[in-house]
């Protein structure tokens, strides 16, 4: 409930800016992605997972514990993702000075409709720039899923032991509150020109996420992911190194994002029968391009790689989380992504 509180203050909030805004745009974006079969780092040697389109079987002498579905690792064919979102900005000007450090200070206002074929989300957040190098972000966001046709689970309870989400439709809702900053630079802005403009932006953001259906140190799925949230703390960062070009492809960068669990989140596994891992610290990376299509449309395309728990040999068949133990870490091909935006 004080979840959609926030969120309506945020939505009266905009509207009062609307009144002020310099500026006024809306986006369509249409963001898909497909993610590569990989067999869970099972045998490998060489800390890089292989694309693997041939799933490995539960061995016949695999011990699973009780309740436990058991799985295999990979699935022969990957994943796939899609979804559609309607975006609203609105920019207020905020302390702005007359020299180049304070000439552009704002507020960016930004409210945002997404819709994927299992949720539904709406958020809206606030985002000041009080010096052209840095901003900070107050956002929050609520939504909720179900089940496409027995396919994919956009929203359930994973604490039954045995691996599988459970498939109520509409349990509840999931909200999302956060808070980040983001220190960014731009060679081009002290040496003019087009070839210099080197690019940097570093984020930090803190969120707090909430499933009105699960109890504390209770697991849940959201949006057919892995099913191994909680509602708690979590911190992410992003950390982007690119250049800008003149051209139709006008910017390539790489990109590390890392998320991780805090507070006593990050200690539940210790609990546990074995250690899965609830302290590890995700690491995303990989080489991004923008490409324009026209003055108002561009496409963004991604190749991810991710760092991810490796499990026992006696422990990684086992389809509930909670039930394997974790031993190190690989690196497997994550996904192919792109992102389509079309300003009206």
């Amino acid at each position: 409930m004080k979840k959609i509180v926030v969120l309506s203050l945020f939505i009266i909030l905009i509207s009062a800016g609307s009144l002020f805004a310099l500026e006024s745009s809306t986006y369509f974006n249409l963001a898909g992605a497909y993610y590569f079969d990989d067999n869970k780092g099972y045998t490998i040697n060489s800390g890089l997972a292989p694309v693997s389109y041939l799933p490995v079987p539960i061995p016949g002498t695999s011990s699973l514990p009780a309740g436990d579905e058991g799985r295999s690792l990979g699935n022969g064919w990957g994943g796939a993702e899609v979804k559609a979102s309607i975006i609203h900005k609105m920019k207020v000007p905020f302390m702005q000075g007359e020299d180049s450090m304070t000439e552009g200070n704002n507020v960016l206002f930004q409210m945002k409709g997404e819709f994927s074929p299992v949720s539904i989300n709406a958020a809206a957040s606030a985002t000041i720039t009080p010096i052209a190098f840095l901003n900070f972000q107050l956002g929050t966001s609520i939504g909720t899923g179900w089940n496409f046709f027995g396919l994919f689970n956009g929203l359930g309870l994973n604490t039954n032991g045995t691996g599988i989400p459970e498939e109520t439709p509409l349990p509840g809702i999931v909200s999302k509150s956060w808070i980040s900053g983001t220190f960014q630079f731009d060679l081009g802005a002290v040496i003019p020109g087009e070839w210099t403009h080197i690019i940097m932006a570093v984020t930090a953001k803190m969120d707090y996420k909430y499933f009105s259906g699960a109890k504390k140190g209770g697991a849940w799925q959201f949006e057919a992911d892995a099913g191994e949230n909680f509602n708690g703390f979590s911190y992410l960062g992003s950390y982007v190194l690119g250049y800008k070009l003149p051209f139709m492809v006008n910017t390539v960068a790489f990109l590390v994002e890392t998320s991780q669990m805090l507070g006593t989140n990050a200690k539940i596994s210790t609990s546990d029968l074995v250690d899965w891992g609830s302290g590890f610290v995700q690491v995303t990376f990989g080489p991004l391009a923008n490409i324009q299509l026209s003055k108002n449309s561009s496409l963004l395309v991604l190749l991810q790689f991710r760092t991810e728990k490796e499990f026992s040999e006696t422990t990684i068949f086992n389809n509930y989380f909670r039930n394997r133990e974790q031993t190190g870490t690989y690196i497997d091909f994550r996904r192919i992504a792109v992102s389509y935006t079309r300003k009206f």
